[in-house]
């Protein structure tokens, strides 16, 4: 996720609509929740793009969408906070008058408000679309995060803890994002996600209501008891809305705690049997199962970026047979070829290895890159290439800048063999994280570690959260 720090905070709207056809809008929504370490509000913000507002760059097969999309936050007064954009594509194939992609932009602020614009711009026709959403950070701890329903929501296990496009990470979950959940009579089950926040550990009832687009409540769940552990925690579920009619919803969860009571909402709708949708939906993703087919979908640029990460798993003698002279063809060729010889189950033809692989470069890409004078892609960077070789770590340490000590951070793996990986930001704010100490002895870390720190107790801050006695700093090798 990207994580942006800014001077205040943003809470949730559904933004204003951009000019066009209703087929040409953007669906904006931001889901807010609370994290006390900080006394800050952490904002999950999701845009829906649909393809129709994109004009492929050929008739051709080959043909791509492309387009840019911006993101700027807005103090009350008009200063900018937050200014981000990124380039992103898809084949032409998906431009279907159903079919949108789901963008994701992650950020923390504190309390006050804002506005959050985001744009989406066509790079063939310059076409430009956008949405607004006032707004409004906690200003305390609040009783609960904002709602947050979803398509799907998966446990991480310790096989699967990359994100797949479109999915974030919640904790120990995987949620599929949707900027509004909409659901067809073959896929009716609405999931959904509360925070409830506590300082001492409560019990109590949540009961689930939906109502229709006049007010009427159409399902209404028993209560059923949950407990919110001092600190807080998630509250999760699904709803089967199978027999629902065509139309607009809205979904409340009620969160009773005794002496606390409150409710969140969130809209939703049920689409009609649409049998185009998930032939559509079966061909793109029969599109991009196979190898062939994944890296046919691409043109010469976005073939050679596929290529740059693999000196990340790969060895020098795996790669002698690249050349940028090669044709399109065989660039396609080598890849496919790279990935069907790491293929653990070839009989199938989705290739699961070469799938996680990049989903952990694209991830990485978005919540490491650099974007300093010399801008590096996310998998380039330290935090971005541990990830993408080992994915997800179990457990995080996370600290601020106190005085003249720097922002530095704590990855654990305690899959197979245990291993820590100490980060530190040496820019004091850049967000540009450097490796500095790690038992990984295929990494390398640097015999001045805890100087760099410029904190005495965050060593002894690291060795508590790691339960070890870390090396004195002139062992580091």
């Amino acid at each position: 996720m990207l994580v942006f720090w800014l001077t205040a905070l943003a809470a949730l709207g559904l933004g204003g609509q951009g000019a066009g056809q209703p087929d040409a809008q953007l669906v904006l929504r931001a889901v807010r929740s609370y994290r006390a370490e900080q006394g800050r509000t952490e904002v999950n913000a999701f845009v829906q793009i649909p393809y129709m507002v994109l004009d492929p760059t050929s008739d051709g097969s080959e043909g791509l969408l492309s387009y840019r999309v911006s993101v700027k936050v807005t103090d009350s007064t008009g200063l900018t906070l937050l200014q981000q954009s990124w380039q992103n594509h898809a084949p032409a194939e998906v431009r279907r008058p159903e079919a949108f992609a789901v963008e994701m932009v992650k950020f923390s602020l504190a309390p006050g408000r804002y506005r959050l614009d985001v744009g989406v711009e066509d790079s063939v026709s310059g076409r430009h679309v956008g949405s607004s959403a006032d707004l409004e950070g906690f200003t305390a701890v609040p009783p609960a995060s904002d709602l947050l329903l979803s398509p799907k929501i998966r446990p991480a296990t310790a096989d699967d803890t990359v994100p797949r496009p479109a999915e974030l990470r919640w904790g120990r979950m995987l949620v599929t994002a949707a900027a509004q959940l909409e659901l067809t009579p073959l896929r009716p089950t609405a999931f959904y996600l509360l925070e409830a926040y506590a300082a001492r550990e409560e019990t109590g009832t949540l009961s689930i209501r939906v109502m229709d687009g006049g007010g009427k409540a159409v399902m209404t769940t028993a209560p059923s008891k949950v407990t919110v552990p001092a600190g807080g925690g998630v509250l999760k579920g699904q709803l089967d809305l199978t027999g629902l009619p065509p139309g607009q919803y809205t979904m409340t969860a009620g969160l009773d705690l005794g002496t606390r009571t409150v409710e969140r909402s969130a809209v939703f709708a049920m689409a009609p049997l649409d049998e185009t949708l998930e032939k559509d939906v079966a061909n793109r993703r029969a599109l991009i199962e196979t190898d062939e087919g994944y890296f046919g979908a691409m043109n010469e640029e976005q073939l050679n970026a596929a290529k740059g990460p693999l000196i990340l798993v790969a060895s020098s003698r795996d790669l002698s047979g690249w050349s940028k002279d090669l044709s399109l063809r065989a660039k396609r060729r080598f890849l496919a070829d790279f990935w069907q010889r790491r293929d653990q189950s070839p009989n199938t033809p989705a290739n699961e290895i070469r799938q996680q692989f990049y989903e952990a470069v694209a991830y990485a890409d978005k919540a490491y890159g650099e974007q300093g004078r010399a801008r590096v892609p996310g998998w380039r960077t330290d935090r971005g290439r541990i990830y993408v070789k080992n994915g997800s770590p179990e457990e995080t340490l996370e600290r601020q800048a106190e005085g003249r000590s720097v922002p530095y951070e704590v990855w654990r793996y305690r899959r197979g063999k245990d291993r820590y990986y100490i980060f530190a930001d040496r820019t004091n704010g850049l967000n540009i994280f450097q490796l500095i100490y790690s038992n990984d002895v295929k990494e390398n870390s640097l015999p001045n570690w805890q100087e760099i720190l410029h904190k005495e107790d965050a060593v002894i801050d690291i060795e508590r959260f790691l339960g070890l006695d870390l090396p004195p700093a002139s062992s580091v090798r």
